[in-house]
Parts: C-alpha cells; structure tokens; sequence
C-alpha cells in the first residue's frame, strides 16, 4: 500500500461519510478541514453543493471535488473507500477533473448569492399561475404562464428542473430554463448560455425565490432576477478505465 499524502476533507454527514473518514484515517491519511484541503470529497447532494458554494466564493476554486453518493456525477461510497484504503486516492491519479459552473443569483435590491444546483420561483400555492419573462443574453425573450420556473446548472438538471420536463445539460453546454407546470400543452425548455434574467410579470399568489433548495424570500413583479454562470468548480470523476 503506498502512503498517502495529499489532504483532504471529508464533508457529509451518515455511514458512507463516516466509514471514508474511518478509512482514511485507518489508513494514515492527513484529514484536515475543509479549507486546508487539497481535495474535498463532499458525500451526499447537501455536502457538494456547499462545497461548490465555498470554493466559488473564497479563493479555493483551484481544489477539486470528489463528489459522492448518488447522481450522474457521483461515484460509489465504496470505490472512494476502496481507493483511500489502497493508497491512491490523496493523490486522484485515477481521477480527471471536469469543470461544473456556479451561478451567482442577484436580487432586485443588489443582494447576491451562489447556487451550485438551481434557481427555482415558485408560488406560494399549488396550481396558481403566474407569468415569468425569460430575457436571455442574446436579447431575445420568452413569456410563460406557469405555476413556476426553475434555471437548473448541469450539476442540478437531474433534479427539479428534470422532473418538471427539462434536458439534462452537460457541464459548459449552459443552464436549464423550465417551467414548472406551464399553462399549455405543448411547453418550451431552453438551455441558456450562461446568463439570463427572470421577470415575474403577472402573479396571483406570492412568487418565492429558492436557491439551492433554500428560500431566500420574494419575488417583486416587475424587476428581474439576474442569474449568470459566475465560476467554475472542478469537479473530479473517475477517467475512462475507472469509469
């Protein structure tokens, strides 16, 4: 077994978090916190978001993440063990690193914060419709009558924005535009380039802002919600012949 090496942190909380720390440390492997690591392995959906969210705004951005659990993106619980056991994985030679972006959410009123997953508005009350305008970059613009809408990240285009209909985007193909339960029969999705903002134009009930899964107030009719792909995140992913 060769000696490992490289630092790392192990965010996440459950069995498969613990038995990789117990691994690792088993294995002398230097556990440090998160913003001593080298590497981060982030175990479980809420562990990687925060992750991507504290590299993106803090000068971390150039240390992967090993992303672990479930999901497209993730690897086996059992494999990162396996590997922490058998030496290799401080250093991530099996590893090849892919970029994911991070948007930066802006409010009306100037407040800023970063989303690894999604942006989701959604009224207050099931099956109430309201109108969103969608302006993309390239000056053009779409309306949609709907019960919400949701700007997904190609790390969160496997979740809400997939079960409300959207594609599943790969990382630098753009951001998922959706929405959520539209008044037609015949709905538009769009992957947007990077940048876009949405307006809540018309409401019956109260439009709530959810980022990352949090609520993070309301939505004011009128005055657009800015969302851009701020950074980009290294994500690690096994290499072809790990795969």
């Amino acid at each position: 077994m060769s000696e490992p090496t490289r630092p790392f942190a192990v965010l996440g909380e459950g069995d498969p978090a613990a038995a990789i720390r117990s691994a690792a440390t088993d294995a002398g492997a230097p556990l440090v916190d998160r913003a001593e690591a080298d590497v981060v392995v982030a175990v479980g959906e809420a562990a990687l978001r925060e992750a991507m969210r504290a590299a993106a705004s803090t000068d971390t951005r150039g240390h992967p993440i090993l992303p672990v659990g479930t999901g497209r993106h993730a690897v086996d619980p059992s494999l990162v063990t396996d590997l922490v056991v058998d030496g290799p994985a401080p250093e991530f030679d099996v590893f090849s690193r892919v970029a994911h972006p991070v948007v930066a959410v802006e409010r009306p009123d100037s407040r800023r914060r970063f989303a690894a997953a999604d942006v989701a508005f959604v009224t207050a009350a099931p099956a109430r419709i309201s109108e969103y305008e969608i302006a993309f970059s390239d000056g053009e613009s779409a309306s949609v009558r709907a019960d919400g809408a949701v700007v997904a990240t190609p790390l969160g285009s496997e979740g809400y924005a997939a079960a409300a209909g959207g594609p599943l985007v790969s990382p630098g193909a753009g951001l998922a535009v959706v929405p959520v339960s539209p008044f037609t029969t015949a709905p538009d999705t769009w992957v947007a380039s990077g940048r876009l903002g949405v307006t809540v134009e018309r409401e019956e009930e109260s439009v709530a802002l959810v980022v990352d899964g949090d609520r993070w107030g309301t939505v004011e009719p009128h005055r657009a919600v800015k969302i851009e792909a701020a950074t980009t995140v290294d994500l690690l992913a096994p290499t072809a012949e790990q795969g």
